[in-house]
């Protein structure tokens, strides 16, 4: 933890009107892709807005996509990754539950692209690997909301990478064409609430702290994301935080229909610097919290090389399934599976020093 902190504050994190970015060019669009690569390089965090999404991602879609964890426990565990039941085939998509860490302060499903489109013929690549998905019988209608809300994430994730495109500079079919068979992942986490008062094993204590004079935990502790673009739903809980350049942390608001949107460290390493990927992390001060993040990540054999910008550190081209797969397997949700997808091209850890 830094040695100082600041009360919380939310005035650090912009909040911008993304109406625009699905409208004719025109100046309007312009002075939007203007906020978005300001808040893209300046603080890697914002608050949008203005989205023609209608209701496949407003509040009621998002309940009725978290009815998911009120499934019986044995549905439950059929969902389950093979980490965790041996007896499942599924290792990449599926359920981690709040065994997957020694806090058990989280459990989540991921689904990806198989719930809108077929996947191409790659049964050789783990990251191809079919979702699993709950009974229709058991939670009638979320089949229908997946899909609604994963093609409403993909249109934001377009629009905005295609808002960065003409900000910095480079031909938005950079972008554009990478993400013509993406694996994007659509994850549901639920962090279950603690009671006041509740004893705790010795072991957790470390995961808990003081925040603003209140005794917190730790669910989910401070990171940068290893991708591109993070599109977050928070759900109405309170508890995600970002931290500023002096150490500070600040609290990042949930509002009712709009959608928190981060960058990750690997579009920050991909664009040079001109657009930043920020520490956050996750309190809770005790009660049941919900959130609904969407990772957006282009095709595996996506070649991941210095864009065409001046002044651009050189590094040396790698492919960005053996990057995802190098990164997702460091997770406790899945370890041990690093060896079963060999890199399909030369690869280097991109943030390590290279000469």
């Amino acid at each position: 933890m830094p040695p100082t902190q600041a009360p919380p504050s939310s005035d650090e994190i912009p909040e911008i009107d993304v109406t625009p970015l699905f409208g004719d060019r025109g100046s309007a669009r312009d002075e939007i892709d203007r906020k978005i690569c300001e808040a893209a390089s300046r603080v890697g965090f914002m608050t949008i807005a203005g989205a023609p999404l209608g209701d496949d991602a407003g509040r009621q879609a998002r309940d009725s996509l978290l009815r998911l964890f009120r499934l019986p426990e044995g549905e439950r565990r059929k969902l389950w990754k093979k980490n965790f039941a041996p007896e499942n085939p599924n290792l990449y998509r599926g359920w981690f539950p709040l065994e997957s860490a020694e806090p058990r302060s989280r459990e989540g499903f991921e689904i990806g692209p198989d719930v809108v489109r077929e996947l191409p013929d790659s049964d050789d690549d783990l990251l191809f690997e079919p979702s699993v998905f709950p009974p229709e019988e058991q939670i009638p209608g979320w089949r229908r909301d997946a899909v609604a809300y994963y093609r409403a994430m993909e249109s934001i994730g377009y629009a905005l990478l295609a808002s960065i495109s003409r900000g910095i500079g480079i031909s938005e079919d950079i972008f554009r064409g990478a993400f013509d068979d993406g694996i994007s992942t659509l994850r549901l986490l639920r962090y279950p609430g603690r009671p006041a008062g509740e004893p705790l094993a010795p072991e957790l204590e470390k995961y808990f702290m003081r925040w603003a004079g209140e005794r917190v935990e730790v669910v989910c502790g401070g990171h940068v994301d290893s991708g591109l673009v993070t599109i977050l739903a928070q759900c109405d809980a309170a508890g995600l935080q970002a931290r500023t350049d002096d150490g500070h942390w600040i609290d990042v608001p949930p509002t009712e229909n709009g959608l928190i949107i981060n960058f990750g460290g690997l579009l920050a390493r991909w664009t040079g610097g001109r657009v930043r990927a920020t520490m956050h992390r996750v309190l809770s001060s005790g009660t049941e919290r919900f959130s609904i993040p969407f990772f957006f990540e282009p095709r595996p054999n996506t070649v991941i090389a210095p864009l065409p910008l001046d002044g651009i550190e050189p590094f040396a081209p790698f492919q960005f399934g053996d990057y995802l797969w190098a990164t997702t397997t460091k997770f406790p949700e899945n370890h041990g599976l690093g060896h079963l997808r060999p890199a399909r091209a030369p690869y280097r850890d991109p943030f390590e020093k290279q000469s």
